[in-house]
């Protein structure tokens, strides 16, 4: 089963650990949530995995290879959705494929995407013309066209009206179903609930707990209550 593995990663910036010794796992199939309060290294984590910046320390696996050797195979969605403004939604995906060097034929799975991200009705838009949803989902219709493994999104729930999260929800659900190891992070607790199966709880850049939700909201009763009585205990 493999998926991603993370052991002791660390990112400093002079005298500044923005991540320390953090280690964790997230399994083909499988929704884990990076959590924790602003300035805990979410961002920084995410940007180390995607290959963004180079980790000052500690090591990270996709499916037991290095992962700075399986960068063909992670997706990885940011926090701003930043789209090419003049191309159109089918554009997009033609770079994306030109990109990643795709095998004829990929057309088709890229209609596929669209379909099932509901994007499909829009594909000859211009991205200066679609809403900050539309654009999250089209961000994820270019991460997943080249199949990764291995999908990062940062707050994607961020600026979203309720109907835009609702949608985005369900589209990360159905790429969990395709197999797809999902590392998403989120301040927003109540999203974090109603899509993970297990969380990271970081604090200081530093890991304070992780586990099904299950476990940490064992003694609580809420996933909220559980990561302020952590957070605020550190």
């Amino acid at each position: 089963m493999d998926g991603l593995r993370v052991e002791g990663l660390g990112k400093e910036y002079g005298d500044v650990a923005a991540v320390g010794d953090l280690s964790f796992e997230v399994r083909p199939g499988e929704i884990v949530g990076l959590l924790g309060p602003n300035g805990a290294g979410k961002t920084t984590t995410l940007h180390a995995l995607a290959g963004l910046v180079h980790p000052t320390s500690g090591r990270a696996y996709l499916d037991g290879v290095p992962i700075e050797r399986r960068k063909a195979l992670v997706g990885f969605v940011p926090e701003q959705p930043e789209v090419f403004p003049l191309l159109t939604v089918e554009e997009h995906l033609g770079f994306v494929a030109r990109a990643y060097s795709l095998a004829p034929g990929w057309e088709a799975a890229g209609r596929a995407i669209l379909r099932r991200l509901h994007l499909e009705e829009v594909s000859d838009r211009v991205g200066g013309a679609l809403s900050k949803g539309m654009k999250q989902k089209l961000l994820i219709a270019c991460a997943l066209l080249h199949q990764p493994k291995l999908l990062l999104v940062d707050e994607p729930m961020v600026g979203l009206d309720p109907a835009g999260q609702r949608e985005l929800v369900q589209s990360l659900r159905e790429v969990k179903l395709e197999g797809t190891a999902v590392l998403l992070s989120t301040h927003i607790l109540s999203s974090a609930e109603e899509i993970c199966d297990r969380v990271v709880i970081l604090q200081r850049g530093r890991l304070i707990a992780q586990g099904t939700l299950q476990e940490i909201t064992a003694q609580s009763g809420s996933l909220q209550e559980a990561f302020l009585g952590l957070t605020e205990a550190e």
